[in-house]
């Protein structure tokens, strides 16, 4: 029986192939953390594409995190390695939207659910969060606050 994985999983493998015969050890080992991600969600890997780029989505957002810490103990060296592990991870992503394109998903949302105030936020976040994955929850929610006030 055949395992339907996603193609970004697919695409996850096969660049990991890639990077073990080019020896190419920084990319090797964000690849291989990636994948484990995944696999720990699903030991198969076997998950919708949404569910893998939420996954690497909330990978991106740890190693950014990591990237800010770094800078602020004057690790310099970790945070530019966490920003070359930060452009890899991203390349497995979609492009990140633009402000007016999230402004334009929420009050698409809020017409769509009817949402009046502030009571209603989290019907408005789910259907954003829910209708473009990978998308950031922080910058929704200030626009939702924005709009329903």
């Amino acid at each position: 029986m055949a395992e339907a994985k996603s193609a970004l999983f697919n695409k996850l493998n096969e660049e990991l192939k890639a990077a073990l015969k080019s020896k190419n050890e920084l990319r090797l080992s964000v690849l291989r953390m990636m994948k484990s991600k995944v696999l720990y969600v699903n030991a198969r890997g076997d998950l919708p594409e949404a569910e893998v780029v939420k996954i690497l989505t909330k990978y991106s957002k740890e190693v950014k995190e990591s990237i800010e810490e770094f800078k602020k103990v004057g690790r310099t060296d970790d945070a530019a390695r966490s920003e070359k592990e930060l452009v890899i991870v991203q390349e497995f992503l979609p492009k990140e939207l633009s402000i007016d394109e999230i402004k334009k998903l929420v009050q698409a949302a809020i017409e769509q659910t009817g949402a009046a105030s502030m009571k209603d936020m989290g019907k408005v976040m789910k259907a954003v969060l829910d209708s473009q994955p990978g998308i950031d929850g922080k910058i929704v929610s200030q626009l939702v606050r924005e709009v329903l006030k």
